[in-house]
């Protein structure tokens, strides 16, 4: 109900005032913040019927966000750009990304546990076992890579060969 002299507040900034409040800002610093009066900030605020579950909606909001653009990243991922980007640029993106992603979702960002002394031996041999079929596969492809690249020098050797020779006839 409107009083005399009651300007209309926008929704934009009704939710601006519901951000800041759920952020804990002060009335008063919300009303200077936004220009608008101590009563009308306080009136928005009171129409948060349940402040635990907006939060709980924007903070869904913003992870749902997150994994969009996780998502998308991934998506755009190609071999032109696997190329030219490095392994660990490419991968702290998507870590960041989910990670964020979980901490608004109240998801695990990391798992912490006590493991005995032969867990951890039988890990560790796990992983240099890894390393090792890692570093085979990396040599596979490098061997690979190096044959290809000969091949298509090859061709294209014999390719200007056989142009020079038509052009000499």
């Amino acid at each position: 109900m409107k009083t005399k002299g009651s300007v209309r507040i926008p929704d934009n900034i009704r939710e601006q005032v519901k951000i800041l409040a759920i952020e804990g800002l002060s009335e008063r610093t919300i009303s200077n913040r936004l220009g608008i009066s101590n009563n009308a900030v306080h009136r928005i605020k009171g129409e948060i019927d349940n402040l635990e579950q907006f939060r709980a909606d924007k903070k869904r909001k913003i992870a749902e966000k997150y994994w969009e653009k996780v998502i998308l990243a991934l998506d755009l991922v190609t071999k032109g750009k696997l190329n030219k980007l490095s392994a660990h640029q490419l991968m702290v993106s998507a870590a960041i990304g989910t990670d964020k992603a979980q901490l608004l979702t109240g998801g695990a960002t990391e798992i912490l546990g006590v493991k005995t002394e032969k867990e951890l031996d039988k890990e560790l041999k796990e992983l240099q076992v890894a390393e090792r079929e890692l570093n085979e596969a990396w040599e596979r492809a490098q061997k690979k890579k190096a044959e290809a690249e000969a091949k298509a020098k090859a061709e294209a050797k014999a390719e200007a060969k056989a142009k020079d020779g038509k052009i000499n006839s």
